[in-house]
């Protein structure tokens, strides 16, 4: 199948990863971000593991019609009291401090009348609820709930559930190693003087950092020169490197040029190609394909337009899924268009730009330039909008499909 859709090509990748095993590793939970959960995360314990304050007050057995109790003591969080409690009788208590055994009921401080010295005596004003202001044991969730779900990426806010939980290490799927290459005789490295029909690595550069944003950085960067008298060489080094990667992401030299050498690369890899091309603009000049030993290979517009919605509508998604993402769904909303977009749309074409808000509802407003070839308006892109194969105008206020990145 040598040209698909977005969409088949995403189901292309998906067949292919259906049965694809990866490794699981336990590691530090602290060192945890951007890895996937491989096992079911359990509380080891009732959380609240016991019944505590809700706030600063006073604990007492509550008797309806009684308004005046002797403090006995003080309790501060971690401090467990440890003596019985008689009727008409409290204990000044903290926030998130144990409740005493024989109290059912934490009256706030802003409620009573009283010097707070043990000894002395509170007076309740007001209505006071029987049971009031405490968090029961289990109250969140039982020993032997499942807190993290197999498949959930791992950000700030899970390792601060693991933490409290009290877990130092977990099972997570290990990370694939990525070899990213660029390729072309007219590329040159920033810092270097540029000379007459030469342009900067932006594309290393992009990738490289679009890979880290999701989360991938075992990453090895490599340029192929693609003069002929050097390709042979080039495919020693490329075969060199990919020796023990899992995946392999080029930008440039997939499409019919004259000097589009990669795919010759990838067939001496051993790949087996899903498609040679994808119908959408910018980006139709992209290859997918599995090597004989199971690696992966995207083949990326040289473009920086094309190679960047590339990225998110093709490679990401699959990224996602090979490290174990049960679910990845880029959000996607439907947005009025901010101005008026006219293009001629052979194919589906994905158009950079940003969403804004008008009043709570989302506007979509076009890059100025969202050629394959233009750079310079990717600082602000946040979404791609999506207009369909054969639809040539959208108007101003008219409802468009985003994708939010």
């Amino acid at each position: 199948m040598d040209v698909v859709s977005v969409e088949t090509a995403l189901l292309l990748w998906r067949e292919v990863l259906q049965f694809h095993k990866q490794n699981i590793i336990r590691i530090p939970v602290e060192e945890a971000q951007h890895y996937v959960v491989a096992e079911p995360i359990y509380a080891p314990v009732d959380i609240p593991a016991f019944n505590k304050s809700a706030m600063d007050g006073y604990a007492l057995s509550y008797e309806e019609g009684q308004c005046e109790y002797v403090i006995d003591g003080i309790i501060g969080a971690g401090v467990v009291w440890d003596k019985p409690i008689s009727k008409g009788h409290a204990v000044r208590i903290m926030t998130g401090a144990p409740v005493p055994i024989d109290c059912d009921t934490v009256v706030m401080q802003e409620q009573v009348q009283t010097d707070g010295t043990i000894g002395s005596t509170l007076v309740i004003y007001g209505q006071v609820k029987s049971g009031g202001n405490i968090i029961y044991r289990g109250e969140e969730c039982r020993a032997g709930t499942i807190v993290v779900p197999k498949g959930i990426i791992i950000n700030t806010e899970v390792q601060t559930v693991l933490g409290g939980l009290g877990y130092t290490d977990i099972p997570v799927y290990a990370m694939p190693k990525v070899l990213l290459l660029t390729s072309g005789r007219e590329i040159i490295e920033p810092g270097m003087p540029l000379q007459d029909g030469q342009v900067y690595n932006s594309n290393r550069i992009m990738l490289s950092g679009l890979l880290r944003d999701a989360g991938f950085f075992n990453i090895t960067q490599y340029h192929v020169n693609d003069d002929p008298r050097r390709l042979s060489d080039e495919i020693q080094v490329v075969m060199d490197l990919a020796t023990d990667v899992d995946i392999i992401i080029s930008s440039g030299g997939v499409s019919v040029g004259l000097f589009d050498t990669m795919p010759l690369i990838f067939e001496k890899l051993g790949a087996n190609p899903l498609y040679k091309r994808i119908l959408m603009r910018p980006g139709a000049a992209s290859y997918g394909a599995v090597t004989d030993n199971g690696k992966l290979i995207f083949g990326l517009s040289g473009n920086p337009g094309a190679a960047y919605n590339g990225f998110h509508l093709v490679v990401k998604p699959t990224l996602m899924y090979y490290k174990g993402v049960t679910d990845y769904a880029p959000p996607i909303i439907s947005c009025t268009v901010a101005h008026t977009i006219c293009k001629h749309n052979p194919f589906d074409r994905y158009i950079q730009g940003r969403v804004l808000f008008n009043h709570s509802t989302p506007v979509f407003e076009a890059s100025k330039q969202f050629n394959s070839s233009h750079m310079i308006g990717l600082a602000g892109v946040t979404a791609l909008a999506k207009i369909p194969q054969g639809v040539h105008e959208v108007n101003e206020g008219h409802n468009i499909e985003v994708l939010l990145l």
